[in-house]
């Protein structure tokens, strides 16, 4: 079997998201490659990366990098894990053990670092216009503006000209940091408020409307989208945290396509029911990400008949569309634990 071989066995395997298979197939593209298969090495860390392993993930773009310094594929990972991560830190810890084949990369890594320390120092004292300059004095550098991780300085010098009132530039260092990331959601968050001070409420409400999608129970991004609306002359009654479903369809369109839902299968008459429901929507603003459905099952049989719910309350965990926990009973403490266990795997 060849190198090549292996590589597009473990394609297939995380195809199929059978990441531990896919992980020991890339390691045999490695094994059996004469420089170390920098392709393999990318897409091990796509894996690592599906696995929320983002320092092993990180590690693995840095030797990819320190095979073919030029693979657009590894770069654009390592700075999806360096924006996931939001620190610089292990992506220089991981240059620094790759030797002088990385060298030149943990030197621009180590500058972008310090301009951001630099820029942040300056922007919580009150001097903007230095935290500009500070951000910028990294990022003017051709190759450190091109190096993984400048979008995470692109993102803080956005927030920075935002606050000097230079809306045009937030803007274009959020565009920038987006065409680097385009699941950099702090970015997003910077472009749509650009945008909303911009008075181009249009592009705001597209931006804020697809923030809402990511994170339902965020109250200050569903603020923002109604705002938007109200100056488009649209409703504006989008409101964060719990959903009240009252539809087959939608419930199975949610439950199938967002990352992580969870369910409270309740009914009018159930006192539990009743004592749980506060926990239950503090919880949904305490995990923004978490789509979180409450299910009347005398309304809605057709879904707690799908359900086999046969006790009031019963939650249930949804994660990319496949059922991966469920408990009956109103108990804050393990509806808390359950949404901190997954919310980490997500």
């Amino acid at each position: 079997m060849s190198s090549d071989d292996a590589r597009e066995r473990g394609n297939a395997l995380y195809a199929e998201r059978a990441y531990d298979a896919a992980l020991a197939a890339y390691d045999d593209a490695i094994a059996l490659s004469h420089d170390g298969d920098a392709k393999a090495r990318a897409n091990k860390a796509a894996v690592l990366m599906a696995l929320r392993r983002w320092s092993e993930a990180t590690a693995e773009c840095v030797k990819a990098l320190a095979i073919d310094s030029a693979y657009d594929r590894a770069r654009r990972r390592l700075e999806a894990c360096m924006v996931k991560a939001g620190t610089f830190d292990d992506a220089i810890a991981s240059a620094e053990r790759g030797g002088e084949a990385s060298a030149a990369l943990a030197g621009r890594l180590k500058r972008l670092r310090d301009a951001r320390a630099r820029g942040n120092e300056m922007f919580k004292a009150g001097d903007k216009a230095g935290a500009e300059d500070a951000y910028g004095a990294a990022l003017c550098e051709d190759a450190c503006a091109a190096t993984p991780g400048a979008a995470i300085v692109l993102c803080n010098r956005a927030a920075c000209r935002a606050g000097l009132g230079d809306h045009e530039g937030a803007l274009a260092d959020a565009d920038a940091a987006l065409a680097r990331d385009d699941t950099y959601q702090k970015a997003r968050l910077r472009r749509a408020t650009a945008l909303a001070a911009l008075t181009r409420y249009d592009e705001a409400n597209e931006e804020f409307t697809r923030l809402f999608d990511e994170l339902p129970g965020d109250v200050s991004v569903a603020t923002n989208v109604n705002a938007c609306r109200a100056a488009l002359g649209k409703p504006a009654d989008v409101k964060a945290g719990v959903k009240t479903i009252e539809d087959m369809k939608t419930y199975m369109t949610l439950v199938n396509t967002k990352p992580l839902v969870v369910v409270d299968f309740t009914a009018t008459w159930c006192g539990p029911c009743k004592m749980i429901a506060p926990v239950f929507a503090s919880l949904s603003t305490k995990f923004p990400s978490i789509y979180f459905l409450k299910v009347d099952v005398d309304e809605n049989q057709d879904i707690s008949g799908y359900e086999r719910v046969s006790s009031m309350p019963t939650f249930a965990v949804y994660r990319y569309g496949k059922k991966v926990e469920s408990f009956s009973g109103a108990d804050g403490n393990k509806l808390t634990a359950l949404c901190t266990k997954w919310i980490a795997t997500v």
